[in-house]
């Protein structure tokens, strides 16, 4: 039909404009190769028509067709280049999509003013578990948001209001069946509409990685609790010292007590006193059987706010006996000054215990020089530290690195879990904790928590 028109029209723009047409068409409708031929044939039906009609002879038909023929061409190069940019953001388009879908990562943008304009990807509304056709809106989210974390997203809306530079947030979903999800949101401001600023960014599922790091947790924590039980059963004869020491001086305060009474003046003042070493010396009991049982007893994990200083003068009196049966001299240096931690009082003592019977045991075979060990606290950059020195043979630099790995370990009999369930512990708690050696002068384990504000809980 073209070459019908093309042959009895007199115009040159007409069947251009015709093949311009199906041109775009083809474009729309075909693939790339089946556009390419519709358009090198309209091409050639445009030259042909131009032979046929011997527009060759005449100079203004030969100036009317390589116009024609350039704008064709040109119109066809540049269809050709928006077809394969249209396929290209297609292809894009689905590895977006189905790398949303496999991260659990959807999309959201939103303008925060008094429409409140939020738009998001299909998989934001599968996060939110929203049939896709429903327009999202703040009322929505908050819809979905748990009662205790609707603070978190008036938090973040307040601060797109002040039209901050960068947004982010983590907080619980509450759906309508009771589950729990957790989701994080990071956002940052894209686009400028005459004032408005609209934020583009990103929702991620990250429920199942938080229930790995609680399973995770509990896991360490029984690994914790029995590593705890397998050192009280080598402190045995510790722990029965601690508790002997403080009874023996009660039965002989109470025979004090006895003798000064029977006398045939009895002595009031000294029985008081004698009474009084009863109670001091049955509260020290009490105080020791109840940090045995706070080791042994498998709980979940309690943060309160503790100084730091007791936390190891309470390790310290629990191994005194070890520390003296190894013949070691110990000298205590606490300098943190009434410093305060955030942490689990029983399992930081568990990492205390654990590096003092280590470097005990690690000056077993140290018969030339003093078995000295020394334990010293302070308070250094916002943290609080410890540091374990001992003067043993001291550990290899090739081994230092990998000290606290799981199952390694450089005692025959041992498990190769203690410093590694230390270095966990110590993490859990925001710190960190390593070590420097040097053969044949010893050996220093050190960590350190950050400190707290008495008052504050994190």
């Amino acid at each position: 039909m073209i070459f019908i028109i093309n042959t009895t029209l007199d115009a040159d723009v007409v069947p251009t404009l015709l093949y311009i047409t199906l041109v775009f068409m083809s474009a729309n409708i075909f693939s790339i190769p089946v556009f390419v031929t519709v358009a090198i044939t309209s091409i050639a039906f445009l030259t042909f028509s131009f032979i046929a009609d011997g527009g060759y002879r005449d100079e203004k038909q030969i100036s009317a067709y390589v116009r024609c023929l350039v704008a064709l061409t040109t119109i066809t190069l540049l269809a050709l280049r928006s077809k394969r940019s249209s396929e290209n953001l297609r292809r894009k388009e689905a590895f977006f999509m189905g790398a949303q879908k496999l991260s659990h990562t959807g999309s959201i943008g939103f303008m925060i003013d008094k429409d409140e304009t939020i738009s998001w990807s299909a998989e934001s509304a599968r996060i939110f578990e929203y049939p896709r056709e429903v327009t999202p809106t703040v009322a929505l989210i908050k819809d979905r948001t748990h009662p205790d974390d609707l603070a978190v997203v008036d938090g973040v809306l307040q601060r797109a209001a002040r039209q901050e530079k960068h947004l982010e947030a983590e907080h619980r979903l509450r759906m309508p069946d009771g589950r729990i999800k957790y989701v994080h949101m990071i956002a940052n401001p894209l686009f400028n509409h005459d004032g408005r600023v609209e934020y583009v960014g990103a929702v991620r599922d990250v429920t199942a990685s938080r229930q790995a790091e609680e399973a995770l947790f509990h896991s360490q924590a029984k690994l914790a609790h029995v590593t705890r039980v397998t050192s009280m059963g080598e402190l045995a004869a510790s722990i029965a010292h601690e508790i002997n020491q403080p009874l023996a001086a009660v039965i002989t305060s109470g025979e004090s007590c006895k003798r000064w009474i029977n006398r045939p003046e009895p002595n009031l003042d000294e029985a008081r006193r004698s009474l009084d070493r009863i109670i001091q010396n049955s509260c020290r009991a009490s105080e020791v059987i109840a940090c045995i049982r706070a080791l042994s007893r498998q709980s979940d994990v309690q943060r309160n706010i503790e100084v730091f200083d007791d936390i190891v003068s309470d390790s310290l009196n629990l191994m005194q006996h070890e520390i003296s049966s190894h013949q070691v001299r110990l000298s205590v240096e606490a300098r943190a000054q009434s410093a305060c931690v955030n942490a689990d009082r029983v399992q930081l003592q568990q990492v205390i215990i654990n590096l003092i019977v280590n470097a005990c045991q690690a000056m077993a075979e140290i018969h030339d020089r003093p078995r000295s060990l020394r334990i010293s606290t302070s308070v250094q950059d916002n943290e609080a530290v410890l540091e374990v020195a001992d003067c043993g043979t001291g550990i290899a630099q090739d081994i230092l690195a990998t000290l606290f790995d799981p199952f390694f370990t450089t005692k025959q009999n041992g498990l190769g879990m203690g410093l590694a369930i230390c270095r966990s512990i110590i993490e859990f708690h925001g710190g960190r904790i390593w070590v420097a050696s040097t053969v044949g002068v010893g050996t220093q384990f050190m960590f350190a928590i950050p400190l707290t504000v008495p008052g504050d809980h994190k």
